[in-house]
């Protein structure tokens, strides 16, 4: 879940700060009383990293009276709850795989934390900085994975289908491939890149978890923002560009063979009682059960979410 084929956000102990982030929100989500997810080492991850931002690790007795500066991170702990329990019980769904492959792995530490069957080889791939920092901690915390777990360092924005296999990937068994907070760093040629990838490498029987990119509008309005941020940042524009209109998941799985679901944020919303606000009533139920991957629908929301359009939903694909 780290920025790939960039130096920019390079800031604590050489992690990006969107892999602080979102292992930051993971703590939080832990620490609530009715937390969707148990990650005993993410509030650890963050300290360790000694970040110059002052990352939430906790949530708040009053959310909506925290720190401004905390506020956008509380929001979205909310959505990093909900989107990594979504993967979590994707990946404990049957048909299990007994190969993960884990591509822009990021703080994440599933490998650790969840309950893998027998044999269950999980590979995780990402810039050598952040699977080293991660092992380091987590080595200090005396954890032990939970499953064969392969680590490759590599920049996913360039060929890396010889280092999986040479790290011991096997095409010719199925696969689970999870896709979590990656697509949106890549450029959309290298989006196209990593999605044929996926689909050249899998066997009969593998599956995909994959959070969406965001296909911007093309008005005059969001060409101004980018402008903007392109001169606040120094980034080209014709970078950000490059980032503005993602291939479509589903068009390129479903060309080579594999039958995809499309899950909106608002339904993972809906499956695991949260709203996207701070300021609503807590709308969480504790044990709230999760989603019939099978299907797209859930029980009805406590409180109908407010859409976010910053977030482009994920896709479930299996082929067959």
């Amino acid at each position: 879940m780290t920025e790939q084929g960039r130096s920019t956000e390079l800031e604590d102990q050489g992690l990006p700060l969107a892999a602080l982030a979102v292992a930051a929100g993971r703590a939080v989500e832990t620490s609530r009383a009715d937390a969707l997810v148990a990650d005993r080492f993410a509030a650890a991850l963050v300290v360790a990293a000694r970040s110059h931002l002052d990352l939430p690790t906790v949530w708040p007795a009053e959310p909506a009276e925290a720190p401004p500066l905390q506020q956008p991170l509380l929001l979205a702990s909310i959505y990093i709850g909900m989107r990594t329990r979504f993967i979590d019980d994707f990946l404990q769904s049957d048909p299990a795989a007994t190969q993960t492959v884990v591509l822009g792995a990021g703080l994440d530490t599933r490998a650790f934390r969840l309950a893998w069957p027998d044999g269950a080889r999980v590979i995780e791939v990402d810039s050598a900085n952040v699977l080293e920092f991660k092992a380091h901690v987590l080595s200090r915390l005396s954890a032990e994975p939970q499953c064969e777990l392969i680590t490759l360092a590599a920049d996913l924005s360039v060929p890396w289908r010889e280092g999986l296999l040479a790290a011991g990937f096997d095409p010719a068994q199925p696969t689970t491939w999870v896709l979590e907070g990656l697509l949106p760093y890549l450029d959309a040629a290298a989006q196209h890149a990593v999605l044929d990838e996926v689909a050249v490498l899998s066997a009969p029987g593998s599956r995909a978890v994959i959070e969406r990119a965001v296909a911007l509008p093309k008005t005059d309005d969001i060409e101004a923002k980018l402008r903007e941020f392109s001169e606040q940042t120094g980034l080209p524009m014709s970078e950000l560009l490059a980032r503005a209109d993602p291939p479509d998941p589903v068009e390129l799985l479903e060309a080579a063979g594999w039958r995809c679901t499309g899950h909106t944020v608002e339904e993972l919303c809906s499956m695991y009682g949260r709203v996207l606000s701070l300021a609503a009533p807590d709308a969480a139920r504790p044990g709230v059960p999760g989603p019939d991957l099978a299907r797209s629908g859930g029980p009805a929301p406590v409180q109908q979410p407010t859409p976010d359009q910053s977030r482009g939903g994920f896709v479930t694909a299996l082929l067959p």
